[in-house]
């Protein structure tokens, strides 16, 4: 079966008889006259379709416990063909989804009061995804809005839970593809590492690596890389990427590559000339440390709540230990995020189950850290794990992280 068609099913097997679902991939956002910003598909659409092209529903009726999936869409022209290329053909649709049928976007509202006057439909799932962001339209607001104007006779509920329960556990192509994105982004910073005694200014590191990705598999980036040497390591999410690398010992990088819509989420902490200074190893070991001992206690039945309480526990311990902290009640000064988030279709994954346990099949992070800005270090280390029934695997364990192996191989890759 179809892998599209499959997530589909999984989720229908939730909703209620005589419904109607509606998905909007959504529509591209212009930035000026005549240019428009890269489009970026709604996740959930492209998981129900494997579709990434703008403007485009999927309107599935269940009546009856009978499934009618019907995908609106652009039609080519010849001026759009001309200047800006071919949309998706109705056959190549019908190839990417397996739908039962195909309709041009146009027909959208006809095809919706067609549906709506169907008086066994009882419910209207649309996709109200609750986080709203500033300055953009909720399309699933819009679509609720239309619907309430055209009728009072139906009950619209939220399907986004639904879907995103779905997608928090990875079926096996989805794994595979994961597997790639996260290989891709190992190759990239080989090449990075290769060259970082060289380099002189962040943007430099930054721009190899997303240079090397393109190269590769003409992946684009997961998500803004940040590439923080010295004290700007100790900024968490720090962007600007435009500081020099002299006189700092190490450089932190939180990247990824994005693979077929999967994104790699890798944090690595490299030192700059090749050699770890004392201090910089001390604070460097006890975060891959944690980092080792976290991916261990990863398995089914933890939650990741469990994981956090372990790893302030475990920081704050040595971090006494070594004389870097007096007391253990000190340790939210240095440490202060999550040690683990949801990755798949979005670098932190939706998940309505967060405060539940993880399940076989999800994939998260595992990224302990440490960030004294004081004395210009920052530490993060993580790795994208799978749970698995009995424990995890980690996705990433190929790209390297104990200290000796990370002085070695840019040893050995010196001009």
């Amino acid at each position: 079966m179809n892998n599209y068609k499959k997530n589909r099913e999984d989720v229908y097997s939730r909703l209620k008889d005589n419904s109607v679902l509606i998905i909007y991939s959504g529509e591209l956002k212009q930035f000026s006259a005549d240019e428009s910003y890269p489009f970026v598909v709604n996740t959930n659409f492209y998981y129900m379709t494997g579709i990434t092209q703008e403007n485009t529903y999927l309107v599935v009726t269940r009546i009856n416990d009978e499934i009618h999936e019907t995908i609106l869409a652009y039609e080519n022209t010849e001026f759009h063909s001309k200047w800006m290329g071919d949309y998706l053909t109705p056959e190549q649709i019908f190839d990417i989804t397996e739908c039962d049928e195909v309709r041009y976007v146009d027909d959208f509202d006809d095809y919706l009061l067609e549906i709506l006057n169907n008086k066994k439909i009882e419910t209207v799932y649309l996709d109200l995804e609750k986080i709203a962001f500033k300055g953009q339209i909720n399309f699933g607001e819009v679509l609720k809005n239309k619907i309430e104007n055209e009728t009072k006779l139906v009950e619209i509920e939220d399907v986004y839970k639904t879907i995103t329960t779905v997608r928090g556990v990875k079926k096996d192509y989805e794994i595979d593809l994961y597997r790639k994105a996260v290989d891709v982004t190992r190759e990239a910073l080989e090449e990075v590492m290769k060259e970082l005694p060289n380099m002189k200014y962040e943007y430099q590191v930054q721009a190899k690596f997303e240079y090397e990705i393109k190269r590769i598999a003409n992946c684009p980036i997961s998500f803004e890389t940040i590439a923080a040497a010295g004290k700007n390591a100790a900024v968490l999410h720090y962007r600007a990427n435009d500081d020099t690398l002299e006189n700092k010992n190490m450089i932190l990088l939180d990247l990824g590559a994005l693979y077929k819509g999967y994104h790699a989420d890798i944090s690595r902490t490299y030192p700059i000339n090749g050699k770890f200074g004392e201090l910089e190893l001390k604070i460097y070991n006890i975060v891959l440390g944690c980092n080792k001992y976290i991916i261990n206690e990863i398995k089914p039945g933890v939650s990741l709540k469990d994981l956090q309480a372990k790893t302030v526990e475990y920081l704050a311990k040595h971090c006494v230990s070594e004389g870097l902290i007096k007391d253990e009640s000190e340790i939210g000064n240095y440490y202060f995020h999550g040690i683990s988030h949801h990755i798949g279709l979005d670098t932190h994954d939706p998940m309505p189950r967060y405060e539940g346990v993880l399940e076989p099949g999800m994939i998260i992070s595992c990224e302990p850290g440490l960030y004294f800005k004081e004395l210009g270090i920052g530490v993060r280390i993580e790795d994208d794990i799978l749970v698995v029934e009995n424990g995890s695997e980690n996705l990433s364990k190929d790209i390297i992280k104990e200290a000796r192996e990370i002085e070695d191989f840019i040893a050995s890759h010196r001009a």
